[in-house]
């Protein structure tokens, strides 16, 4: 057993020996950090639709349509469904925070909740929110760590809330 120990360490020191011995100069060092920043995503309309896979939403998406630099995002409910206006605006605020967020040409966010109708023309309109542009959150929270997200989308944002939405809302 001690003249394996003996073996072991002679030939352990003899491959150090011949390593050190290689030349180091062909090889380069690439260090990579562990925690690299993301790099922002180029917003175009081959990858709109991949952006708003990360979401989910309260209410479900119709439409989502992208001219440079503002998205437009037309959410609908059926007619007799009650609407959550918390849920509303927590929608809002996320969508928002994602979109400014984890892109860089983003200018603004069209928001609105849509009455489905059987004729498509005919959807009425429950409320509009839109931002106006990257200076009204120009240090983006994360939706958790904002105390009340209501009165904070209500006094950032111009919202638009027709008179008929207030019969849908859920008490």
């Amino acid at each position: 057993m001690p003249r394996q120990l003996l073996v072991a360490i002679v030939v352990s020191t003899f491959l150090a020996l011949m390593l050190s011995l290689v030349p180091s100069a062909g090889w380069q060092r690439t260090d990579v950090p562990t925690f690299q920043p993301s790099h922002p995503i180029q917003l175009s309309e081959r990858n709109v639709l991949d952006l708003f896979t990360l979401m989910t939403p309260h209410y479900k998406m119709k439409r989502i349509k992208w001219e440079n630099p503002s998205v437009y995002v037309d959410f609908v409910i059926k007619p007799g469904e009650k609407v959550n206006v918390s849920h509303v605006y927590h929608d809002f605020y996320q969508l928002t925070y994602e979109l400014l967020t984890l892109t860089d040409n983003v200018g603004q966010v069209y928001f609105r909740l849509l009455e489905e109708s059987d004729q498509p023309k005919e959807s009425k309109l429950l409320i509009a929110i839109q931002t106006t542009g990257a200076s009204s959150l120009a240090h983006p929270k994360p939706i958790a760590e904002l105390e009340d997200v209501d009165s904070f989308v209500k006094n950032t944002f111009p919202v638009r809330i027709e008179p008929y939405f207030y019969e849908r809302i859920s008490p």
